[in-house]
């Protein structure tokens, strides 16, 4: 580990927060949070806070998901649902902290979309990703999953997937990188050393659909269901009826969220 001579006064100085999630599945606009966690602390200083909650994601969890977190449709029952995990996770990491997750723009994708469900907005707090971290300072590994650098430099040799033990991992990580990182002055000066996220940066932007969708416009409009036919991302058709509820736009791709008559749950569909 980096011992605090390392550091910058700053980076001493500084409260640092790693997070993680764990989800119904890979894709966020169409799927859901089941765990959160985060551990706050100070460079060079033992003690530290953590923060934990189950999330009831409102739909079944997938079997092939359950073997790999453990989280069980049972488990999250009585679990508050996103809107309340995350007001208090937003609560625990306050507006002084930088943020640090493993792969980050998966998990900031995931609480980004849970957001725009709650209606709710997070700080402008920046995010480190500790992949970038290691792929800059440590180059040529075979591979930067937190499982296998958390082997290489000894801090783990096995991952429990659950959203507080990984991200003690993440907070070990980097303590282990932190001394790399030079005589940062302000959280202005990363930018210079990492890529920087913000969680508005993956929220997605409700809107109205391009002329050529005026059809979906008007079902929107006026409570209207849809027949649609549609590919899923394993190539499969099939044909729905769905009642559209929002429109909205991640990058240059649109979304449809809707209550589809075929699963009987909410969906996300993508327009393209």
């Amino acid at each position: 580990m980096s011992s605090s001579t390392e550091l910058s006064p700053y980076l001493k100085q500084q409260p640092f927060v790693a997070f993680d999630t764990e989800t119904t599945g890979l894709w966020a606009p169409s799927n859901r949070i089941v765990e959160i966690a985060a551990v706050r602390f100070f460079l060079g200083n033992e003690r530290e806070t953590t923060f934990h909650s189950l999330v009831n994601p409102q739909k079944s969890i997938p079997p092939e998901v359950i073997a790999v977190h453990g989280i069980t449709d049972e488990m999250v029952a009585e679990a508050p649902p996103a809107s309340v995990a995350l007001r208090e996770f937003i609560r625990f990491c306050g507006d002084d902290a930088i943020l640090l997750a493993h792969n980050a723009p998966f998990d900031i994708s995931f609480i980004g979309c849970e957001l725009d469900r709650a209606g709710m907005k997070f700080g402008d707090q920046l995010i480190l990703d500790t992949v970038d971290l290691f792929k800059r300072y440590f180059p040529g590994l075979v591979s930067y999953s937190l499982l296998s650098l958390s082997q290489h430099f000894s801090i783990a040799q096995k991952q429990q997937h659950r959203a507080l033990a990984d991200a003690v991992m993440v907070k070990q990580l980097f303590q282990l990188v932190a001394g790399k990182l030079g005589d940062l002055k302000s959280a202005a000066d990363f930018s210079h050393t990492a890529s920087v996220y913000h969680m508005s940066d993956w929220q997605a932007r409700y809107t109205t659909l391009p002329e050529e969708h005026n059809d979906l416009n008007r079902a929107l409009q006026q409570n209207l269901k849809v027949q649609i036919t549609y590919e899923s991302s394993s190539r499969k058709i099939t044909t729905r009826i769905i009642h559209p509820r929002h429109y909205y736009q991640l990058g240059s791709v649109y979304y449809i969220n809707a209550y589809c008559e075929r699963s009987q749950e909410e969906r996300t569909f993508r327009l393209d």
